[in-house]
Order: C-alpha cells, then sequence, then structure tokens
C-alpha cells in the first residue's frame, strides 16, 4: 500500500496570457493531478462565462488555449480556473438558475425526482482509514425536497432545466468534439454517438462526498459558496464505470463496478483510492470559490466537502466508445449473410454442435472484416453528417409531454422502447406541399428532407473526393422509393406526388430496434434515384464508380462514399 501525503498546491503568480497558461502546463509534474490557474481580477480581457459564447471551453478556461487543453489535459489531468471573480457566471445563475433559489430549481429540474443526500454520521473504518457513507432519498415533490432541504440541511442533487442543460450539453460536445459533437435532447435516440446532463448540487455545509470515481467528463462551475475538492489520477483509462465507495450501493452493484474495472485493470481494489494499482502521484487539495471553474477526467478519484453553502453545476459528457460502434456497424454486415441471421439452435444435448458452428463462423469473420475495410468501411460508419455538430433545437415542454405520455400508455418501457406518432394527414392542392406534410404525418419527427439538386457542402466542409480509387455505394447505405413503402395501404390515385421522394437509411441493422445513424428523406427530380433503385448490385457499383461528381447529398449523408 502506497502512503501519499496530501499536498495543498499555493499558486502566488497570476495568469492573465495563453503565454503564462501554457508555461504552467510546462511544468506541470506527471505526479500532479491538476493544472492551477489564478485569474488576474484586473485583466479586462478575461472573459465570462456565458452560452452565446463562440467557444465556451475557449472562455472557460481562459487563458489556457483550447489546443493545449486538449491535446494535454483532456481525459488525463484536471483544470482549475481560479476566476478571483465571484459574478463570471452571473448569466447562468440569473438567466437560467433562477437567481439560485432552491425551490425554483427543484420545481424547473429536467429529472422527474430531486435526491436528497442523508450523511451517515457514524464513521466506518475502511481501508484504515475512517470514512462516511452516503444514503439518498428520492423525492418526486419538489415541495417537499425544499422543505427537507432547508429544515434539515440535506444536501441535493437534481438536473438542471432544460433550457441550461440542452444547450450547455450540445456546446460541450461540440467544443470538446466528444461524441463528435453528436448530440440528441430528447435522449431517445439508439445511434446518437454523444450523450450528457447537467446536475446541479446544492451543497450545505460540512456536507461531504467521500472518494469515488465517475466515467463522465466533468465540467464544474462553482456559482456560489465554496467547496474543498481533494483529487488523485486513476489508473483505469477511458472506465466504463464509475466506482461509488462513498454512496452505501447494493453487492450486485459493486460486483458490477469491480468487474468492469477489471476489464482493464485486473488489479482494482473497489474503494481503495491509496493502493498504487488503483492510483498514483499526489493527492491534492484545491478550493471551489464562485466563479470557478474545474474540469476533472473520467476515472479520476475525487472527494468533495462543502465548505459554505452553495449551489454548482456540473457538466457531465459521455460518448460511444470504438468498440461499440463497430461491433454495431460489424452486426449490420454480418446480418446480410445468411449464416450470421440463422437463429441459435441446438439439436445435441450438450450443445456442441452449436459450439462447431459458431467456430466455423468465427473463422470466416477476418475475411468478411477486411472487405468491409477495403470497402471504406471506416468511412460508410462515420459518412461527413456524423462527423460534423448538428444544429442544436432545444426540444419544448410539449414534446417532452409528448414523450412522456406515450410511455405511460405503453405500461412498461425502456429507453428502448420504439416511439412513434400518428397525426392527421393535411389535404392540399399543392403537390409539393402535400408530400412534405405527409412525410411529417407519417415519418418520425426528427425525419428530414432535402432536394439533391438544391444542396450544398456546409461551410468550410471539404470533400476529400472518394474513399478509394473510385466513388462506391457505402455497403451500409439503403435507398427506398417512397411509393414502395406508400402503395400496399395508400390511395393509388395518389401515389404519384411520391414519385420523386426517397428514404435514405445508413447503419441501422446493429440494434434491436433497427434504428439509423442516419435517416433522410430525398427529392429527386432528375431521375437518378430512380435509376439507382432499379440496378442490380454489379450494375449499381459500376453506375456509381462512373460518377465524377456525384450529387453533394449522396456523399454527405453517406450514400457515396
Amino acid at each position: 500500500m502506497s502512503k501519499t501525503k496530501r499536498q495543498k498546491i499555493v499558486r502566488t503568480e497570476l495568469v492573465s496570457s495563453a503565454k503564462d497558461a501554457e508555461s504552467l502546463l510546462n511544468d506541470l509534474k506527471h505526479s500532479c493531478p491538476v493544472l492551477e490557474m489564478h485569474l488576474d481580477v484586473t485583466n479586462e480581457k478575461t472573459p465570462d462565462i456565458s452560452l452565446s459564447a463562440t467557444n465556451l471551453l475557449e472562455d472557460m478556461l481562459y487563458p489556457l488555449p483550447p489546443s493545449s487543453f486538449l491535446s494535454s489535459c483532456f481525459r488525463k489531468k484536471a483544470v482549475h480556473v481560479r476566476s478571483n471573480n465571484t459574478e463570471r457566471a452571473k448569466e447562468i445563475s440569473s438567466k437560467y438558475m433562477f437567481d439560485l433559489d432552491s425551490r425554483q430549481i427543484f420545481e424547473e429540474t429536467s429529472s422527474d425526482s430531486v435526491f436528497l443526500w442523508i450523511p451517515n454520521n457514524s464513521e466506518e473504518k475502511r481501508n484504515d482509514q475512517t470514512a462516511k457513507t452516503l444514503q439518498s432519498i428520492e423525492l418526486h415533490d419538489p415541495q417537499t425536497a425544499h422543505v427537507l432541504h432547508t429544515s434539515s440541511n440535506y444536501a441535493s442533487y437534481c438536473r438542471a432545466p432544460p433550457e441550461l442543460e440542452q444547450p450547455l450539453v450540445s456546446l460541450m460536445l461540440r467544443d470538446t468534439g466528444l461524441g463528435l459533437g453528436q448530440y440528441d435532447p430528447t435522449g431517445e435516440k439508439l445511434t446518437t454517438l454523444g450523450r450528457g446532463e447537467v446536475e446541479t448540487f446544492i451543497g450545505t455545509k460540512k456536507h461531504l462526498t467521500d472518494w469515488h470515481t465517475d466515467f463522465q467528463e466533468n465540467f464544474t462551475f462553482q456559482l456560489s459558496g465554496r467547496k474543498k475538492w481533494t483529487l488523485k489520477q486513476g489508473v483505469v483509462k477511458h472506465p466504463l464505470r464509475g466506482t461509488t465507495p462513498h454512496y452505501r450501493s447494493s453487492d450486485d452493484v459493486i460486483e458490477n463496478q469491480i468487474k468492469i474495472a477489471r476489464l482493464s485493470n485486473p488489479d482494482f481494489q473497489f474503494g481503495k483510492q491509496d493502493l498504487d494499482s488503483n492510483a498514483f502521484g499526489e493527492e491534492v487539495e484545491i478550493i471551489m470559490d464562485a466563479g470557478d471553474v474545474l474540469y476533472f477526467p473520467a476515472g479520476m478519484w475525487h472527494k468533495v466537502e462543502t465548505l459554505e453553502y452553495g449551489v454548482s453545476i456540473n457538466v457531465s459528457l459521455m460518448g460511444s466508445t470504438y468498440a461499440s460502434l463497430v461491433c454495431k456497424t460489424l452486426e449490420h454486415v454480418l446480418l446480410q449473410k445468411d449464416d450470421w441471421r440463422e437463429v441459435i439452435c441446438s439439436t445435441k444435448d450438450n450443445g456442441l454442435d452449436v459450439v462447431q458452428k459458431l467456430e466455423t463462423l468465427m473463422n470466416q469473420l477476418p475475411a468478411i472484416v477486411e472487405e468491409f475495410g477495403t470497402a471504406g468501411g471506416a468511412q460508410g460508419m462515420l459518412p461527413p453528417a456524423l462527423r460534423r455538430p448538428p444544429a442544436f433545437e432545444r426540444v419544448t415542454e410539449i414534446e417532452e409531454a409528448n414523450d412522456n405520455s406515450s410511455e405511460d400508455d405503453e405500461g412498461d418501457h425502456d429507453e428502448d422502447d420504439e416511439r412513434e406518432s400518428a397525426q392527421e394527414q393535411n389535404d392540399s392542392e399543392d403537390e409539393s406541399m402535400s408530400a412534405t406534410n405527409a412525410i411529417a404525418d407519417e415519418t418520425d419527427e426528427e425525419t428530414s428532407m432535402l432536394d439533391i439538386q438544391d444542396f450544398e457542402f456546409p461551410e468550410n466542409f471539404k470533400c476529400d473526393g472518394p474513399s478509394t480509387a473510385s466513388w462506391r455505394k457505402n455497403p451500409l447505405a439503403s435507398i427506398i422509393k417512397m411509393t414502395d413503402v406508400k402503395y400496399f395501404f395508400g390511395a393509388k390515385e395518389n401515389l404519384s406526388e411520391y414519385d420523386s421522394l426517397f428514404y435514405l437509411n445508413v447503419n441501422f441493422a446493429g440494434n434491436d430496434m433497427h434504428e439509423s445513424a442516419i435517416r433522410i428523406v430525398l427529392r429527386d427530380e432528375s431521375g437518378l434515384l430512380e435509376n439507382l433503385c432499379t440496378l442490380s448490385k454489379p450494375n449499381l457499383d459500376k453506375k456509381i464508380a462512373s460518377l465524377k461528381d456525384p450529387p453533394p447529398a449522396l456523399v454527405y449523408y453517406g450514400y457515396i462514399i
């Protein structure tokens, strides 16, 4: 066991320029978990923290350049920006957090309930150290939560209001590049690469959250009050789960956390941040005052003590792993083959015939993966449309209520449930408008429609040409004529209005709901898509290879790579 002496870092020099910040970064030791920057309060260039910022990350971590942060600190080291300005995040406090009124914060939370943390006042002996574990109570009534919070001095947790959470998560995913900036505010889509939430903590004096780790990338804003953080670097890189010895959990939760941690670190010991097998380097204390910002990476050990009552928010960012993206995509590839679609079934008592079948299939797998790779598989998984953050659109309370009502109607449900909505059809004399209304009524609300003749690549996007010697069809993409969908139940005399409309779906077979990574409705009056839909695979490949300048929409949304 490593006995590491806790160390306080006290910086006397003030930071006012990128040069100052990078000098501190260059001097940062491998053993130190955190870069500390004390801002010069007289520096008029120091930006306030605002959601209208061109680059929120740049303003938050000023004067450390985002490029330096992303290359040297992100997912590696914590960064503490001591602002020396309690008003620096005033916009967030006043505009989005109701001037930090706890009653209103509880009433306007994005979550369904408020959690109050109840400390266990009796100390426990763990790892030759005394510690206190937390328990929580979940309250669905914000008024009751507020009464207990104020009368019993219980610290609280809930999510921030959606007006803050949704744009803040979207901006931070964009600026950090996590999940390629992809974000679905509804949280319903299975294929979105980025995810996140904004947590609101109202800390009461002397409240202690003991040592634990998170699996998210975290940005904390101290809006009021004061907290003491103690940090130490963990050894589990890119953790899939956090470890929560600070919170009294059931055996199955602890077992799950241990087995996941030991995937990459077989020597991991639960709740022992002082072991060399679990952590390394110094324990460092920092003080967070109002206006301060702290980034700390996934897997970093930390504990937090509230010194003065106050409110903080924490932006927790998550993203899909390479393993998840590739495995789901390979499922799409494999399901195109009869042998791989076969349902597992044994005709022998010992199931040995299934094992033998698996051995045969596994022997085929390297060749399948190689063929997919040489066909432009990497580009097919991530077409340009998935490599650029989408335009942010906030989910309204009405949309959230509709989501909740559809869940309630189904009784037992989980987030993988398919949700469909039906709306009354809107007749119109205008043929184009009629088709557009039908799309809005009979397809998913998130489906977009565009004309491939009018589409242009987004500003600052550069098309690098085909992924191989010539253009080819994405093996993960499918185009379906809308008339093929409408024909069976639709009025036959009205089918002509759908002649120029096509569904494009990309990478959809790797999840139980067959949700597409890209789904869009294309309008094409030129006849190109009609022609492509009629061609057999060899002729389709030849046709696409012969295209010198394919429609940008087909490249951008991943039909052609």
